[in-house]
């Protein structure tokens, strides 16, 4: 009687222990809307962009609050796109010519000068700012 009640126990602390789940809470956060269908997507290591192949072969560069910042016409056999180590470096991949082109990117910000003390013409194509009140 004694093994029996044993045995009983250990088969309802097994099941009790079965049933017992975790709850998994999911939530859309963003949805980044495309005209033409998704072949591949990368996001670098520090998730700051996201680089989305489409089916036109164009590379669509995210910022990471959903926003398009930019659109890149690659090769149309590449069908495949890996990060680089940095955010500036992508691997595109053609399967069909067997080749991996090394992509590197270089993010133009732009400054704006609006209302700081110039000297020479408005629209030159460079400008020069100096820093000299440091303390």
């Amino acid at each position: 009687m004694r093994v029996r009640s044993w045995l009983l126990l250990l088969i309802f602390l097994l099941t009790a222990v079965a049933v017992a789940q975790a709850d998994v809470d999911a939530r859309v956060v963003r949805t980044l809307q495309l005209k033409t269908a998704p072949l591949d997507m990368a996001v670098p290591g520090n998730g700051r962009y996201i680089y989305v192949l489409t089916s036109d072969a164009k590379l669509k560069i995210f910022r990471e609050n959903g926003k398009l910042r930019d659109t890149l016409a690659v090769d149309p056999g590449v069908d495949h796109i890996k990060p680089g180590p940095k955010e500036d470096r992508l691997f595109l991949i053609n399967s069909t010519s067997k080749q991996i082109q090394v992509l590197n990117l270089d993010f133009i910000h732009e400054i704006t000068v609006d209302g700081s003390p110039t000297k020479g013409s408005a629209d030159a194509t460079v400008t020069v700012t100096v820093f000299t009140d440091f303390q």
